[in-house]
């Protein structure tokens, strides 16, 4: 059980990845030349990305898993 759900966790991580990724490049890309919140906005996506990832592998790891 553990083995299933750790796999699911790790995809669901790598999906975030990949859409967090996604969302940066194109704020990054397609930022309006006189817009500088953009220096300000993603420093805080990425921060709060950590942070929120660190709570979703704390709670994982807080799971019972009986064998």
């Amino acid at each position: 059980m553990f083995t299933a759900l750790l796999s699911f966790f790790v995809i669901f991580v790598a999906a975030d990845i990949f859409f967090a990724a996604a969302v940066l490049y194109h704020l990054r890309q397609y930022t309006l030349p006189g817009w500088n919140a953009a220096k300000v906005v993603i420093p805080a996506y990425v921060g709060l990305s950590l942070l929120f990832l660190g709570l979703a592998i704390w709670s994982f790891l807080r799971i019972t898993f009986i064998p």
